[in-house]
């Protein structure tokens, strides 16, 4: 639980926080428009407004606006804004138009980036619509990662950014245009804006930097770092930053509840049955990719769902040359996405007896790689590399009729001669196949999913083997690693605000308020600070201390000197009177007295608020 000594006797009240909300740096991210948030709005809003969050972002969405060719529908934005004025609630609107959620009802407009009039005269309605009403606007949502298809394109982007910024300025001179949140701190992408003539055509820039913030990160201090320097050497040094969405998720993987080693004894399963032994010298090593787009990235030496192992580093020219005996099992993917340099490398490495893990929601998905700009981009590459590894995947978008998720799985006779238990409640939602084999090669289902009816969908833990290759492919969709901590999440809600606040981030948007779901073990459902019935979380006790201890609209004034780089010591300013020190470490072994106003203090892992005479 967040300590708070002296809490402040200062009462926030709704129509204060009205009064300074534009300055004031406690946005949240949400869904008010899904189901199940509309049905609770009141509630909802309520809850924010106690918390102390003072903006609400939201999806002001072309397909729900602009259904019919040449009319415009803003009756459920309507709604929603004079729900947020009641509650005192500002609104940061997202323009957008996701080809999937358009080609619904305007497949002649999709993709907008291709009818760019259209995109015209909805930003143009939206502008004339909300004149006086709406001051802030967010130009599309992560339009450098999958929120743009078929692959991110600066120079498709930056066009429908020039049109947003020169209808939005036309209704009203004093509109402040942002450049959509970006995926972390991209400073490729953001180049590549520039070379497609972004400059001069935004007022701002939004990021959205999940994980850890720059008091902890030193990978993300160094990121932001270059980041502003990019649009400093551009001339745009004074042009705010935002953080738009940042959090963390707090699922859980049954899986590993159930059978902690399980992932171990289905490597183990498949280095018998290629004639290998997994360890070396009696420890199991496993080599992980060193990302060659941050090669200064701090390396994970660990991974929960590889109990006992010792992870160790590797990179492309070293896989190439790799013999696997000295390195029998290496990651290939643990999401969906693996940098360029590693395919033939990794290719290479099972063709001579190696066991590659590709593991995730769609293991091997995406190419991470340089474009022509010498700037990194990701791109779908499925097509590519499952028949190059002669894995094979299906989901609900590739076989109608599929379920998009299940947690029934059965554990057949190839897992229990492995060791794998009998498996329950086992989130999965993407299903292994064995479509990209060829003669002499073989797929075994170690556990395979299941539908409601108990019928096979394809497998969820499966070893490929070839007659080719020496070595194995170990795939895996079943939702192997969970998330961070409930008090992790609280802990981390406050230390993102205050560290990026202290680094000149104007405004911080946490993502999101509400869970999007019941399921303990999809990352999606478990992002919020309230659980899927509206009991709060830590995390909402955190903001509502956080937000009670700073006020409506803090200013960040100084840190205090001479102390270890570990130790957060941060002085704010409270719009209201008064200033308050913020107190931390990132590492409790580190924890020097610290001396303030008289008196000596100890940090600990979690924030402490101590009002300053």
């Amino acid at each position: 639980m967040t300590h708070f000594k002296h809490l402040l006797t200062v009462g926030i009240a709704a129509a204060a926080l009205w009064c300074g909300a534009a300055d004031s740096p406690w946005g949240i991210a949400a869904h008010p428009h899904s189901e199940m948030e509309w049905k609770n709005i009141d509630r909802q809003l309520d809850m924010m407004r106690k918390a102390g969050i003072t903006s609400l972002r939201h999806d002001v969405k072309f397909s729900n606006i602009a259904r019919k060719k040449g009319v415009y529908d803003f009756m459920r934005y309507d709604e929603l804004l004079e729900k947020l004025d009641a509650a005192g609630i500002e609104f940061l609107p997202i323009l957008e138009g996701y080809d999937w959620e358009i080609e619904r009802f305007r497949s002649d407009a999709k993709p907008l980036y291709k009818h760019p009039e259209e995109w015209r005269k909805f930003v143009r309605a939206c502008a004339e619509h909300y004149k006086g009403k709406l001051k802030i606007w967010e130009v599309w949502n992560e339009q450098d990662g999958g929120f743009w298809k078929p692959n991110p394109n600066a120079a498709e982007y930056v066009p429908l950014l020039k049109i947003a910024y020169e209808e939005l300025k036309k209704a009203d001179p004093e509109n402040q245009v942002m450049v959509g949140g970006l995926c972390g701190w991209n400073t490729g992408y953001l180049r590549d804006m520039y070379a497609a003539g972004a400059k001069g055509y935004f007022d701002a820039i939004a990021v959205h930097p999940y994980g850890w913030g720059p008091d902890r990160s030193a990978f993300q201090a160094k990121r932001m770092a270059e980041f502003k320097r990019i649009l400093a050497d551009n001339g745009d040094s004074a042009k705010p930053v935002w953080i738009t969405e940042c959090g963390g998720a707090t699922h859980r993987s049954n899986l590993l509840v159930q059978q902690p080693d399980v992932i171990v004894k289905a490597i183990e399963y498949a280095a018998g049955r290629i004639g290998v032994s997994p360890t070396v010298n009696g420890k199991l090593r496993i080599g992980a990719p060193v990302s060659q787009e941050f090669p200064d990235r701090d390396f994970d030496t660990a991974r929960a769902w590889l109990p006992g192992a010792e992870i160790v580093p590797v990179m492309p020219e070293q896989l190439s040359k790799l013999n696997p005996a000295e390195l029998p099992v290496v990651i290939g993917s643990e999401h969906v996405t693996i940098e360029g340099a590693y395919k033939q490398p990794m290719l290479d490495y099972v063709k001579k007896g190696g066991i590659l893990l590709a593991f995730g929601d769609v293991p091997l998905y995406n190419v991470r790689e340089k474009n022509k700009q010498g700037n990194w981009t990701t791109r779908g590459a499925a097509a590519e590399l499952h028949p190059a590894f002669r894995i094979g995947y299906q989901a609900w978008w590739t076989k109608p009729g599929l379920p998009k998720q299940t947690t029934r799985v059965r554990t057949l006779p190839a897992g229990k001669e492995a060791g794998i238990a009998e498996l329950k409640n086992v989130y999965v939602t993407r299903f292994l196949t064995a479509e990209n084999l060829k003669k002499g090669d073989s797929c075994t289902s170690l556990v395979e999913a299941l539908d409601g009816n108990g019928n096979s969908i394809g497998q969820g833990l499966a070893l490929y083997t070839f007659g080719d290759w020496k070595g194995a492919v170990l795939g895996c969709t079943m939702q192997f690693a969970g998330g961070i901590t409930e008090q992790e999440q609280a802990d981390l809600l406050q230390t993102l605000y205050l560290s990026y606040l202290a680094n000149g981030v104007k405004k911080l948007f946490y993502y999101n308020f509400h869970n999007d779901g019941t399921s303990p073990a999809e990352r999606e459902h478990n992002f919020g600070l309230v659980r899927w019935d509206y009991t709060p979380k830590p995390a909402y006790r955190a903001y509502r201390a956080m937000t009670a201890a700073l006020g409506r609209a803090p200013k960040f004034a100084s840190r205090l000197p001479g102390l270890p780089p570990e130790v957060q010591a941060l002085i704010f300013e409270r719009a209201e009177g008064g200033r308050v020190l913020a107190l931390w470490t990132t590492k409790p072994e580190v924890s020097p007295a610290v001396n303030c106003g008289g008196k000596s203090l100890r940090p600990t892992g979690q924030v402490q608020y101590i009002p300053l005479p």
